[in-house]
């Protein structure tokens, strides 16, 4: 029996609900940014997650201009604080983000579009752990065979290489 991609993602929810990129609240060492944003702000939601949050409060869904698979990808908004069990996967996963090509293998990398966390930075460097890392590897070998996923994952990279291309400019 094939599961709904929405019930995929509770299982992967799950998965995530005490493994974390550090064994302790990262949110301690900088005030939570992450969680901080405005009326415009906030993060992908993968294909099929839209569901999950669609009548809850505290969320709303935006439409981008950015688009997978000729679909255009949701943009997920919190509105205040949210519960930890309830955050989308970007959020679980953050500041790493797979990077993935049609063709190509899977990587999970710091998401160059997190320089304000500050687990991306050198110094931090080393200290991400381990077994999070493997879930993720794991989770979305899994999930890149659903061709949605793949489509946007695709989608995405070019945007992930893009910053990195800017970081180098500004950099130098």
């Amino acid at each position: 029996m094939k599961l709904p991609i929405s019930a995929l993602y509770k299982e992967i929810y799950k998965r995530f609900d005490e493994l974390t990129p550090i064994p302790y609240d990262c949110g301690a060492m900088c005030g939570k940014l992450c969680c901080q944003g405005d009326d415009e702000s906030g993060m992908y939601l993968f294909p099929g997650e839209k569901s999950l949050f669609v009548g809850k409060e505290n969320f709303s869904v935006l439409e981008t201009e950015f688009s997978a698979g000729g679909k255009s990808v949701e943009l997920l908004v919190c509105h205040g604080p949210c519960k930890r069990e309830e955050r989308p996967l970007s959020c679980r996963i953050f500041p790493l983000i797979p990077l993935y090509r049609k063709g190509s293998t899977l990587e999970i990398i710091l998401d160059p579009r997190a320089s304000f966390c500050p687990l991306t930075h050198p110094e931090v460097a080393g200290y991400l752990d381990e077994r999070f890392i493997r879930e993720l590897n794991y989770c979305f070998s899994v999930l890149v065979k659903i061709p949605a996923v793949a489509e946007f994952l695709d989608a995405l990279s070019y945007i992930l290489e893009d910053y990195g291309k800017l970081d180098d400019v500004l950099s130098v």
